[in-house]
Order: C-alpha cells, then structure tokens, then sequence
C-alpha cells in the first residue's frame, strides 16, 4: 500500500475510529469532556485527515528506513500502533483492516484500563505534517454549500393582502434540516408551511398550507463521457424549464393567493429564475404529505425545553440544526430577523386523534411586505461590545439548549440597547464557566462553538464595511461555518450522533414530569403525604415509562398496524380541567367523554382532587389510550352512598363507550351486590374482553382485600410498591385466595392537585391501580405493533381478566409470597424474540388456548 492510499485510507477510517474510540470511552466512565488528552487527539486527527490535499513531500511514519526516536517507542501502545501502521503500508493488510487493527489495540488498551493517550497522539503525530497548510478561512464542503438562490423567499412573495396593521401579513414556517440533499435533477427541496390567513393570532384561524419549495442547486450535474466523446456543447439557459416542466408546472401570479387557497394537500413549487411554478397535479403527491399539522401556533423554542425531555444527543444535534440554518441563510430575507428562541418553533403532528411533537425545528417569519425588509447584519452602535446580533442570537439559543434555561429579555437583538447586549453577554459567559451545561453538551467542541458566537472579535479578519455590506460577505460566512457549524458537525460525528440524523426526526418529544412539590412544614403533613428520599427516583420511574410509551406509539405507527387505540375509563371524583397536565397542547384530546353521575355536571368538575391526581398521572406517562372520565363521588366521605353511581357509570363505560379497561382506586369492606352485578353484566356484554383493576386496600395488614378488589376471576387486585420494587407493608393487604397478586408504583407519586401548584406527592393503592391499566396498555400496544404475530383475537384474550393476569405473572418480578412486582423495564431490555416468546408464552396458558 503506498503512502498516499494510506493518508487516503485514515481519511475515510477515521470518523468510524472516532466512535468506536468515544463509544469505549464514555462506556468505561472515561468522559471525553473531562479527558483533554483523547479530545485533542480526536480534534487534531480530524482537523488534519479533512485536509483533501496531501503535499508531495510527505513522510508516513514506520519503523523502515526512519524508526521513531527511543523515547517514542517507550509507549508499548505506540509500538503496536505502529507496527499495524507498517502492516498496512507493506501490503500485510488491506483496506479497512489497517485501521481496524489501530481500533482493536486502542479498544482493548482502554478495556483493560491500560490506555495510553499521549501514546493514541503520537501514533498519528506523522499524519499531522500531512497535508498543506489550511486556509485563513475554511470552506464548507461542496456537499454543505447552500443552492443557487436559497433566498426564495423573495421569489414574488411579499404579502399583497389587504390588512388592518403592518402585522397582518402571512405566517411562513420553514423546516429546518440537518441534512440538505438534491434529488436526481439537482434541486434542493425545501419544507415550508404558511398560514392560510394573514396574522392568525389575531382571527385565530390556525390553518396551514404545506409546500415544498425545489430550488436549483449552484451545480450542474455532472456527466461521465468517453475520452474520445466530443465535451457537450454549453447548456445555453440552464435552468430554464422544459417544455414537460411548462406543461406540467403553472406560473404563480402571488403567494398569497396560492397558499389561501386552503387545499388539504402539499403543493410543489419549482424555483424558476426569478419566479415560482406550481406543479398542476397534486394528487401525486400524497403519499408524501403524511402529516396534518395541528390547528395551532405550535411552541417556540422556549416553551419546547420548559415542557419536554430531550434524550442524550438530542440537544447537540438541535444545536447543530440552528447553527447551520444561521450560516445556510446567513445573507437571505430569512435573517432579516434574527433566530431566536421565539422564532424557532415546533409544530403539532395529529396523528390517531392525538397531538404530538416531534424533533422538527421551523424557522418562524412573516412573509415580508412589498419592498421587503431591512436586514441588520452589523450594528454598529457606541458603546456596544457584540455587534452581530444574528450570532449572538445563535449563542443565546446554544446556551438555553444546553442549560435548559429561558434567558427573558424584552425585545429582539435587533433592537437591543448597547447595555441590554453588554449585559446578556456576560450572562451567557457566566452560564459557559458554570458546569449547568447537560452532560451531552459539556464536550469542548459545544463549548468552543458557544465562545465563538460569544465572541465580539469573530469577524476581526473581515469586518463589516456598512458603506459596502457585501464586502467579505462570504469570509464572515465562511467563518462562521469553521468556526461554529463545523466543530457541532465534528461533535455529533464524533460520537455516533450523526448516524440518527434521518430517523431523529421521526423522534417525539417527551413531556417532562412534573415538578416536585416545596416540601411543607412537618407540622402540616399527613402520613401518605410524607416525601421520602424515594420521590424523586419515582419521578424518574414516571419519567421512563413516558419514554417507553412514546417508543411504543412510535412503533405502532410505523407498522401501520390496524385497530383504533385502547380504551380506559376512570372511576372517581372527576378532574379539574384547568390542571398543569393539560398545559401540554394536544393532551385535553386524549380525554374522549366526561359524565357526571353526580351532580350532572356538563363540564369537568373535581371538588376533592383524587380523581384529578390519577387522570393526570395516566396523562404524565403518556398511555396511549383513549380515557373516559366518569365521577361516581364527590370524595371519599361520600363514598359509602355512591353504590348506585358507580353501578351505573360501570354499565355506561361497557355499553356506551365500550372500553377495554376500567380503573377503580378505590374499594369498600363488605360485598356490594349492585356493584357485582353491573361487573359481572359488563364482562357478559363484553364477552370477557374488559378487564377491572382495582385498589387492594390501605390498611396493610390490619385488614383484608376490599371489595372489588376481592372478586377474583372479574377483577385485577393492585398493591403499593417502592420504585425498587419492594412492596410497602401499608399498601399490601393479605391476599383472599391462593393466586398470585401483583404490585407496582405506589409510593410517593407526584401529580396535578387542584389549586395546589407544583402539584402533590401521594402514596396507596389507588395511585398504583392507574399505574397497572397503564403498563397492561402497553403490553396491548406492543403487541398491537407486530400484526404478524398477534392476530385480533389474540389481542381479544389479553384484554381479558385472565389474559392481564398472565402477562403480568409473565413479565413481573417475582418477590416472594405469591406477589409479583410489575414494570415494563426489564420486558423491553430483553431481546425481540424473547419478548415475543413471553407473550405468547402467557397467551398460552389462557383457557381458550387450552
């Protein structure tokens, strides 16, 4: 193998070195961002092996004719290094091999807890010299560089409307990509919404038009010829439309018009010059328009990192999303208000009736009036220390993406006094030295792409020149791009990020758990009410399940799996509509009927706060099911009168709204005979396919079971556990027969309370019963995702009493004394095919099966 196939070689080796070496690392607790040594190895190799041009001169590293000096070899993992590096440059390995052997010696070596960093540098401190001298400025690779004119959005697109004020004009969103690919004629497709009405927060009419913009890239196709091929004639008008692209295509007089026209479909648009073409046949684009946006202004930013969780990784590749709309429309209409985190917004999906957020960014702008907008680049003002504030916008937005943290601040940086910049500069500088960062942006290549946005001296070789704005246009952006869309590019390729780039926009976002609640004086508490140390490992529990549930729907969504979603009603004192839970958009959806068997209350109501607490803990751990809301008591001091109630919202919720589940956290000391009949006409009208789950007791093992949850084959008894599993004395009453019982999390549960704030912690059956519908719901779910192993009748026998029963004696933890403690999260660690084989492992121990 020659030297230049070798440099060649380590040039395409090298990212997938990257991550093997990040991936053993971070699994080993060897952080990179705690570990300067292997940063700068990873930092430098990459920097230097993106260098495409070796020079002549070049001299690879070996052990023939010129060895390394004594001190290098006293490195034994240097040695190895290059002693494979030699391999490969005499023929001994081919291709991948080479550097598959550097990766198995620096694998093992940090297995074995015998790395050598300073070893890993020097076995590339040769490669370093390869390649000529970088540019002052970086370029961005062919494959990043913008389209020929992506400032489309000046392509006759001011707003003609007729209007009241300046602000009434058309809202444009436009989705903001990690990846811009051509298609085979090498045009750029461009995902834009606009609103169908001018100004919809002043008519509230949130109606978007989906479109999608092609617009020509700098670069012609290239053409593979003969060498005895004449070269083709210059393509005199490129980019002019054909005549198939003139019959096909119709000139579009105004955008406003277009987009009015309210047609429930995606429009094609074609960049043509100066002009846009819409395609005349919609119909074929169906397939593609697969996402009905909700009827709403959707969330910015802001609002986005307050209400949901971000998994690991997440935040570093939205913050390179941001980062490269900034240098992709740098010098376009788009900028002509900086991004901020009010200008960023994510749009609700409606899918199955429900409202979901997913991992897609926007760029939120009104359409410009006729003679456009003015664009601010530089502000060149006395007195102000940053003066782009494009960039230091982006820095605020890395900054809050990193921490979590809304910096309020009124106005726009456009706007912003020399004291307000001042001021908000050295906030952001203190909140980059402070370790608030979360862990997957505390990598220095975050860091340093978050200083230079910070950076009042970014552009000092090529300033802005206010008589000539364009003058070093492309410098600054080019700066711009090496100095902070690169290094985020390097992170997430660094660490294997990258490689989710397509499927992570098909990622929902998951609410966040609620916040805990001030602790009160000791004078104030009650015994369920004192919050241990476990509390907040039961916000986690919550937390995980919430993740696990939208993985779920996920999947079932991808299998395009038939049935409509499962369905479960809620027994006990109503809820309180104005609860936190319902803060999220889209979640009131969830809740399908309201029925007062009380007081007949057409709208929601909760005089005690119970029933509130355990509706919105199903709504906290995302169940995909439907719910059905019935109050059947005012509180638990009028639960003794409220037999004929609770019989009559049972026969209601089998009959009318013909549910798979219904939840009772509640339960009486003698044997109900109206309450046994309405369960036992439910589980007839149903034919066994409804499932009761109900609270045991409270009392430990001062009593028995209540009722219903005593009556055996009709209902499932649920008990009290910690988060670890470990059932609570006070939540685990002696079982009334010799099968097994089950438990789940039952302690210290935090919910939405009315008029109480940050909401309540409560401990009992009653918390633990919602809980265990939820999981049953899952299982259902999971199976509901593969319709080529669960036929319908399949999931007909897991709705049942006996079909719960034994997945839950399938997937729970068995604690001794016949209890089993239920949670999804050893199930779904195990592999498919033993998930699938315990599925149909209690699915035939079902006496239909038999």
């Amino acid at each position: 193998m020659d030297r230049f196939c070798l440099v060649r070689l380590a040039q395409q080796t090298f990212p997938w070195l990257s991550v093997q070496v990040t991936r053993v690392a971070s699994q080993k607790k060897r952080r990179l961002e705690r570990d300067g040594l292997i940063q700068h190895l990873l930092a430098r190799l990459e920097a230097v092996l993106s260098v495409s041009a070796p020079v002549a001169k070049m001299h690879v590293w070996n052990r023939r004719p010129n060895p390394p000096s004594p001190a290098h070899l006293a490195f034994p993992l240097l040695a190895d290094t290059a002693a494979a590096l030699e391999d490969a440059n005499e023929g001994g390995l081919k291709g991948g091999q080479a550097l598959a052997s550097i990766e198995s010696v620096i694998r093992n070596a940090l297995l074995m807890g015998k790395a050598d960093y300073q070893g890993i540098f020097l076995a590339f401190v040769e490669v370093s010299k390869i390649g000529k001298e970088k540019d002052e400025f970086d370029e961005a690779p062919d494959s990043e560089l913008p389209p020929e004119n992506d400032d489309f959005a000046g392509y006759e697109n001011s707003c003609r409307c007729s209007r009241q004020d300046l602000n009434d004009r058309h809202w444009a969103r436009l989705r903001l990509k990690p990846l811009y690919r051509a298609n085979t004629d090498n045009q750029i497709p461009f995902d834009m919404s606009f609103s169908a009405s001018p100004n919809p927060h002043r008519t509230l009419q949130f109606e978007w038009q989906d479109v999608q913009v092609l617009v020509p890239t700098s670069k012609p196709s290239r053409r593979v010829q003969w060498a005895q091929e004449p070269a083709p004639a210059a393509h005199v008008g490129a980019n002019q439309p054909s005549e198939a692209d003139n019959e096909a295509y119709e000139r579009v007089e105004t955008l406003c018009t277009l987009i009015s026209g309210r047609y429930g479909s995606l429009l094609c648009l074609k960049a043509d010059r100066d002009r846009l073409m819409v395609l005349r046949e919609a119909s074929d684009l169906v397939s593609r328009h697969n996402a009905q946006h909700d009827a709403s202004a959707g969330l910015h930013l802001g609002q986005v990192l307050e209400q949901f969780n971000m998994r690991h990784g997440m935040r570093p590749v939205l913050a390179y999303v941001l980062a490269k709309a900034v240098w992709y429309y740098y010098d376009s209409e788009w900028m002509s208000m900086s991004m901020t985190e009010d200008s960023v917004y994510f749009m609700g999906e409606i899918l199955e009736d429900e409202v979901t957020y997913f991992f897609k960014p926007y760029l939120s702008a009104q359409l410009p009036p006729e003679g456009g907008n003015q664009i601010i680049e530089c502000r060149q003002v006395v007195g102000m220390i940053h003066k782009y504030p494009r960039v230091l916008a982006l820095g605020i937005m890395l900054v809050e993406i990193a921490t979590g943290r809304q910096f309020e601040v009124e106005g726009h940086p456009d706007h912003w006094d020399p004291k307000t910049v001042n001021q908000q500069l050295l906030s952001l500088k203190k909140h980059l030295n402070s370790g608030e960062f979360h862990e997957d942006c505390r990598f220095p290549r975050y860091k340093a792409a978050v200083s230079k946005c910070l950076d009042p001296m970014l552009f000092r070789n090529a300033p802005f020149n206010h008589r000539k704005p364009a003058e070093n246009l492309e410098q600054r952006r080019s700066i711009l791009y090496s100095e902070i869309v690169d290094p985020l590019r390097q992170l997430i390729e660094g660490t294997g990020w990258d490689a989710e780039l397509d499927e992570i926009e098909r990622t929902p976002l998951v609410p966040k758990p609620r916040a805990k609640t001030a602790p009160k004086s000791l004078a104030s508490l009650t015994i369920s009410e004192v919050t241990s140390p476990m509390a907040q490992e039961s916000d986690s529990w919550l937390e995980q399940v919430a993740v696990l549930n939208q993985m779920l729907k996920r999947e079932r969504r991808k299998a395009s799996a038939r049935g409509t979603p499962f369905k479960i009603a809620i027994l006990d004192t109503g809820y309180d509509e104005n609860a936190s839970a319902f803060d999220v958009h889209g979640r009131s959806r969830k809740i399908k009927a309201w029925k007062d068997f009380i007081s007949r209350s057409p709208n929601p109501v909760d005089t005690d706060g119970h029933g509130t607490h355990l509706l919105t803990l199903l709504l906290q751990l995302e169940c995909p099911a439907n719910i059905y809301v019935a109050r059947v008591t005012e509180s638990s001091k009028t639960l003794k009168s409220a037999e004929r109630s609770i019989a009559e919202a049972i026969r209601t919720a089998a009959s009318e709204w013909d549910v798979d589940f219904i939840s009772l956290s509640f339960g009486f000391p003698r044997h109900i005979k109206g309450i046994w009949e309405a369960i036992a006409d439910a589980v007839h009208m149903k034919r066994g396919a409804i499932t009761f789950f109900a609270a045991a007791n409270n009392d430990g093992f001062n009593s028995r079971e209540m009722f219903p949850a005593n009556l055996g084959e009709s209902v499932i008894s649920v008990r009290g556990t910690d988060r670890a599993g470990s059932f609570d004395p006070r939540y685990n009453p002696p079982t009334s027969s010799d099968e097994p019982v089950f438990g789940t999390l039952g302690v210290d549960v935090l919910s939405d309370w009315p008029r109480v704030e940050d909401g309540k912690h409560m401990s009992g059956c009653s918390v633990a019963t919602p809980i265990a519908v939820a999981i049953a719901v899952m299982l259902l779910e999971y199976a509901a995702a593969r319709p080529h192993e669960f036929e319908l009748g399949d999931l007909r026998l897991m709705r049942t009493r006996r079909g719960v029963f034994e997945m839950f004696k399938e997937i729970g933890i068995h604690a001794g004394d016949r209890r089993y403690y239920v949670a999804p999260f050893n199930f779904f660690k195990l592999s498919e095919d033993i998930r699938l084989a315990k599925m149909k492992a209690a699915l035939g121990r079902h006496p239909e099966r038999w």
